[in-house]
């Protein structure tokens, strides 16, 4: 009597295509936690800077901003909601007076940066406030009122040669015009003058090539640098 022929299926069985799906979740989910468990400091530092970008704070690639330390963000002396908070409000006035490309606020690891172009706050060659930039910087200093964080004031200019009777290089243009808005920033704020330092750095940190004129009106500007932390000197 000839034997029945075995009608087995082809390919591999059911329970094993339910297996493999579950081993490779498992997997996934292990990646997952090993990825988490360890932070790159410049990748979380691109990271968040694309998001803050998306949310219309960041302005830079934030791969090509210069950092002296790359670190994950600290701050401890610095409520995040009231960083918040102040931030909107000054994007919501720079808007409203439509000085978008005048007035840029720059988040990095060690604090806030806003950047100011020079033509709202000076006229060329000179170092006297001008009444119309006036409601901007209070505004910005408006920003740390309530903390005590040491903010820094820096003036910079482009490669185009200066010679006037009042000023020899960009070098000392710079560093009056950061003088200036520091006057300014102590007698409004009232805050402590100890928490304020003013530098200038001329035409040798330029933020874009001065290989066009579009790029030194860029390079043309103040930044007032909020730390985060409270650092003391080491010297006293």
């Amino acid at each position: 009597m000839p034997k029945k022929k075995c009608h087995c299926e082809e390919g591999a069985p059911a329970w094993m295509t339910t297996f493999s799906d579950l081993m490779s979740l498992l997997l996934c989910f292990f990646v997952l936690l090993v990825s988490m468990s360890s932070v790159d400091p410049s990748e979380f530092n691109k990271a968040t800077g694309a998001l803050k970008g998306s949310l219309g704070i960041l302005t830079e690639d934030p791969s090509t901003m210069e950092l002296v330390n790359e670190i994950v963000p600290k701050i401890s002396d610095v409520d995040l909601g009231e960083i918040s908070m102040a931030i909107s409000k000054l994007q919501d006035f720079v808007e409203t007076q439509k000085q978008e490309e005048s007035i840029k606020v720059v988040i990095t690891s060690e604090g806030i940066a806003v950047r100011i172009l020079a033509p709202l706050l000076f006229d060329q060659g000179m170092a006297e406030l001008r009444p119309q930039g006036l409601p901007f910087l209070a505004k910005i200093f408006d920003l740390a009122k309530d903390w005590e964080n040491k903010i820094r004031i820096a003036g910079y200019t482009d490669d185009t040669p200066i010679k006037n009777a009042l000023y020899d290089s960009n070098w000392d243009l710079s560093f009056a015009r950061a003088k200036n808005v520091l006057n300014f920033a102590v007698n409004y704020s009232k805050l402590p003058p100890s928490r304020f330092s003013a530098v200038g750095y001329g035409e040798y940190r330029p933020a874009f090539p001065n290989d066009s004129e579009e790029n030194r009106k860029k390079n043309r500007r103040i930044e007032v640098f909020i730390e985060y932390d409270v650092q003391t000197d080491p010297l006293t």
